[in-house]
C-alpha cells in the first residue's frame, strides 16, 4: 500500500516541478506559456457576502442554483458564500486581493480543496478513487489510444489525475454595491463587481508536508491519529492567478401590461448566473492553461473530438497551430495556420472516453489548408463585430454597422443580429428647394454562407426609418424594408474588406412634427414623392472589425 502511494504522491511533485505556470494579470514576473496539452482545471466558486449586508446574503443564495458550468470539474464546497470584513467594499482592489488571499487561507477551503482532491473521509484516511476517476474523465480518446498501446495499460490514465490538482483554482465573485429598483415602468438588481482567481499551491515543500500527514492502514494506532489531527492544522497557500475589477452586470425588467413580471428572486438569479458566466468567458478567453487544446481528427469538413465536456458552443473560436522546428533555438514553435469556428453540429462526449468519441465540426474562416493531426486551441472572442463604410447610390453617404453571432443561443452558426447607422446629404424640394441633412437605422438579421476559407457571402433582411428636418418642421421620417448581400473578404483573423449591396423600399406615408408642436401628422403622400431618388439600390464599401 505505501509503496503505491509513495509512487503516485511522487508523480505529483514531478508534474509539479515539470512548471505549470501563472498568469502575470496579477503584476507577477509569472508569465503563460504555450501549454501542449490540455487538462481539465477544477474550479471552486465562492460569491463574498458582508456582516449585515443582506443583499450580499441573497446573492450567495442565488448563487447556489446557478447551473454551473460542464468544462471543469466543480469543487464546490458545501458553502458557496464566504464572509469577508466589513471595510472590505472600501479598499482598492490589491487591497482587496491581498485580505482575500488571507482570508482564504486562513479560513481552509484550500485544505478542504485538496481533502476533496484525494476522497478524505469521515474518519480521516486518504484514498486515491476520485482523482484516479478524475484522470479518467480529463482523458481524451487520443490518451485512451496511448494508454492502451502501453504496457501499464489504465493505470496511464489512473496516474494523468494527479497533475489535475496543480490545476486548482478558487474563484471568488464580490459584488460591490448590488441593489434592488422598483419603479412604475420597470424593476431589476444591478451590481458592479470584482472578479479574483486564485491557484491552489501545491509545489515540492507542500507535497512533502502533504505527505507526511498521509495516514496509513498499517500504520500504528498512535501515529495514525497523530497525522490525522496534524492533517487539520495544515495551512494551502494560494497565489493570485488573474482578476477583473470593476466589472458590472443587471438584470432588467419593464412592466408590460397584461404580462405577468418576474419576481425579485428570479431576477437576481439571473445577475448573479450573468457574473458567473461572464467571468468564466474572460477566463477562458485570457488564461492560457484554461484554454481547450484537442488535435484535429478529420478534414472535409474539420472535425476535432471536443464536445460538450469542453464546454464547445456553435461558433466559438479555435486557432489551429502546427509544431515548427526551430534550429536557432532547438525546440519546436507553434505557427498558426489558420482559424476555425464550430458549426451547430457538437458532440455530447460527457463520459469516459473509450477511443472512439464522436467528433464536432467546424467550419474554417482563416487561413490555409488544415491537416489531420494539427492542434487546435480554444480562443474565445465577443461575438461582435463592427463595420464602417461610405454608400453610394439614392440613399449614400457614411454607414456603421453592428453584427451580433447568435451561435452561442441559436446553434445556429454564422446568424447575425445585425444594426447600421447612416448619414447622408442631399438638396431636394420639399416646400421650396433646400439643403437636407438625413439620418438612418436598421434593424434586420442575416446568415453567413461560407464560399470559401476567408470568403463569405450574407444575405440579410431588415426595418428601419429615416428621418430629416427644415426650418418648418422638427422631423420628418419614413419607414423603409431593407434587404441585400454583402460579401466579406477576410485579410486577417479579425479584418475584412466589405462590400455591401442593399436594397431601399420606403413604404407607408410621411410623418411630420412642427417645430414647438407635440403633434404628429402623417402626409398622404411617400417619401419618394419629396425626396424622389431615396430608394432602390445603394452600393457600400468598407471594413468588418470581429472582437
Amino acid at each position: 500500500m505505501k509503496t503505491t502511494v509513495h509512487f503516485v504522491l511522487g508523480l505529483v511533485f514531478l508534474f509539479v516541478a515539470s512548471g505549470i505556470s501563472s498568469n502575470s494579470a496579477y503584476g507577477q514576473d509569472n508569465t503563460q506559456k504555450v501549454e501542449g496539452e490540455y487538462s481539465r482545471p477544477s474550479v471552486t466558486f465562492f460569491m463574498a457576502t458582508f456582516p449585515g449586508d443582506n443583499n450580499s446574503q441573497q446573492a450567495a443564495e442565488a448563487a447556489k442554483k446557478n447551473a454551473f458550468t460542464d468544462k471543469y470539474f466543480n469543487h464546490n464546497l458545501s458553502k458557496i458564500d464566504f464572509e469577508v470584513g466589513q471595510n472590505f467594499k472600501g479598499l482598492g482592489y490589491e487591497a482587496k486581493k491581498t485580505e482575500l488571499k488571507n482570508a482564504l487561507e486562513r479560513d481552509g477551503p484550500a485544505r478542504k480543496m485538496v481533502a476533496k482532491w484525494f476522497s478524505r473521509q469521515a474518519n480521516g484516511m486518504f484514498n486515491l478513487d476520485y482523482i484516479h476517476q478524475c484522470g479518467l474523465y480529463n482523458a481524451s480518446d487520443q490518451d485512451v489510444l496511448m494508454s492502451g498501446a502501453a504496457k501499464r495499460g489504465e493505470a496511464v490514465l489512473f496516474d494523468a489525475g494527479e497533475k489535475l490538482v496543480n490545476k486548482t483554482y478558487i474563484l471568488v465573485i464580490s459584488p460591490n454595491d448590488l441593489k434592488y429598483s422598483d419603479d412604475k415602468t420597470s424593476h431589476g438588481w444591478s451590481s458592479s463587481y470584482d472578479v479574483f482567481l486564485y491557484k491552489l499551491n501545491f509545489d515540492s515543500e507542500v507535497v512533502s508536508r502533504f505527505y507526511e500527514q498521509w495516514p496509513f492502514d498499517d500504520d500504528p494506532a498512535e501515529i495514525k491519529n497523530a497525522k490525522i489531527a496534524a492533517f487539520d492544522t495544515l495551512s494551502f497557500t494560494l497565489s493570485p492567478f488573474y482578476g477583473k475589477p470593476g466589472q458590472y452586470s443587471s438584470s432588467t425588467e419593464y412592466y408590460i401590461k397584461d404580462k405577468k413580471p418576474k419576481t425579485s428572486e428570479q431576477l437576481l438569479n439571473e445577475v448573479v448566473a450573468s457574473m458567473y458566466n461572464d467571468a468564466l468567458f474572460n477566463i477562458d478567453k485570457d488564461l492560457e492553461p484554461f484554454r481547450v487544446k484537442m488535435n484535429v481528427s478529420g478534414t472535409h469538413p474539420i472535425r476535432s473530438k471536443i464536445g460538450k465536456k469542453e464546454g464547445l458552443k456553435c461558433d466559438q473560436r479555435y486557432f489551429v497551430y502546427e509544431y515548427v522546428w526551430n534550429d536557432k533555438t532547438g525546440t519546436a514553435d507553434q505557427d498558426r495556420k489558420a482559424v476555425v469556428r464550430a458549426t451547430g453540429k457538437i458532440t455530447d462526449n460527457r463520459g469516459i472516453a473509450t477511443g472512439a468519441s464522436g467528433e464536432s465540426k467546424f467550419y474554417q474562416v482563416y487561413g490555409g489548408t488544415v491537416r489531420q493531426g494539427m492542434v487546435m486551441q480554444q480562443r474565445n472572442d465577443f461575438g461582435i463585430s463592427l463595420l464602417a463604410g461610405y454608400e453610394a447610390g439614392g440613399i449614400g453617404g457614411f454607414d456603421a454597422g453592428l453584427w451580433i453571432r447568435t451561435g452561442f443561443a441559436t446553434n445556429v452558426p454564422s446568424l447575425y443580429l445585425m444594426a447600421d447607422l447612416g448619414f447622408d446629404g442631399g438638396t431636394y424640394t420639399y416646400d421650396i428647394e433646400e439643403d437636407f441633412s438625413f439620418f438612418r437605422y436598421s434593424v434586420g438579421i442575416g446568415k453567413g454562407i461560407r464560399l470559401a476559407r476567408i470568403v463569405e457571402l450574407t444575405p440579410y433582411a431588415g426595418w428601419g426609418q429615416e428621418s430629416t428636418s427644415n426650418d418648418d418642421f422638427e422631423s420628418i421620417k419614413t419607414s423603409y424594408i431593407k434587404g441585400g448581400g454583402v460579401l466579406g473578404i477576410n485579410i486577417t483573423p479579425g479584418v475584412s474588406l466589405m462590400g455591401q449591396v442593399n436594397f431601399y423600399a420606403p413604404y407607408g406615408g410621411i410623418e411630420t412634427k412642427v417645430k414647438k408642436d407635440d403633434d404628429k401628422v402623417t402626409e398622404d403622400f411617400v417619401w419618394t414623392d419629396k425626396f424622389t431618388d431615396r430608394s432602390g439600390m445603394s452600393l457600400m464599401f468598407g471594413l468588418r472589425f470581429e472582437f
